[in-house]
């Protein structure tokens, strides 16, 4: 059996007020959309999955192991196979796209240094991006530009679980070609577990979306779209409306 990429045992998030515990499971291949009003606590969430936070409480499980009893050596290993895009794309802006891209490909060793640029170049191709911005230093980027470099850069080393705690640009950098296109077309076929909160603004929820629905910093429900539209709970059944793009 596949190991389980998340599972959050009574997790009780560091936020205030203090929130209820909840646990909660994504299996290999999911994709779960984080709905919530503003402060539900969708982005502290993402935040420490991804070990830029610590829980108040709780255990968060990567593959199977309990990140709070890892040596750091081995916590960054596990963390190696999480993709992360925050609001900021920390991008280096005195490197050019290149080395941006490149930097996590030679810190795990995922392929031998000789590999790495036709690597990158062939990842930046099939991703539609010009493949002259490899060249450009990632300060002179524009603000669209620099959105894509640093969703690239958290896809380019295949992670295994994807958390997205941005908005999905609206535009790519290639003409007709629209970014639910690019989500159908890259980041669903490389068959990851994705977290995405934001995801309503720019995705549609449909019948058999998994919605994960936060409140105040805990999970009010989980599942479906179309099992939480009959919800006992008002709030889960308004963020539950299918069709709401």
């Amino acid at each position: 059996m596949a190991e389980v990429p998340l599972r959050l045992r009574d997790l009780v998030l560091d936020v205030r007020p203090v929130p209820a515990p909840f646990d909660f499971c994504a299996l290999p291949g999911e994709l779960w959309m984080l709905v919530g009003a503003v402060n539900s606590g969708r982005r502290e969430l993402i935040r420490t999955i991804a070990g830029l936070s610590g829980p108040r409480s709780g255990r968060v499980e990567l593959f199977g192991r309990d990140v709070a009893r890892l040596w750091p050596r081995a916590r960054a290993k596990l963390r190696s196979q999480l993709g992360v895009v925050l609001e900021q794309a920390g991008l280096v802006p005195a490197w050019s796209v290149f080395e941006n891209l490149s930097l996590l490909i030679r810190y795990h060793d995922l392929v031998p240094a000789g590999d790495i640029e036709g690597y990158v170049v062939d990842f930046v191709e099939s991703c539609r991006l010009p493949r002259t911005i490899l060249g450009r230093l990632a300060g002179e980027l524009t603000p669209l530009e620099s959105d894509w470099v640093g969703l690239l850069r958290a896809l380019i080393v295949k992670p295994k679980l994807f958390l997205f705690s941005a908005y999905l640009p609206q535009e790519t950098l290639a003409a007709g070609y629209s970014a639910r296109t690019f989500f159908e077309d890259v980041i669903r076929p490389m068959n990851m577990t994705i977290l995405v909160d934001a995801g309503p603004q720019a995705l549609p929820i449909e019948p058999e979306t998994r919605l994960l629905v936060m409140e105040r910093g805990t999970m009010l429900a989980a599942g479906p779209a179309r099992e939480l539209a009959d919800h006992s709970d008002a709030l889960v059944r308004r963020h539950s409306y299918v069709g709401r793009a």
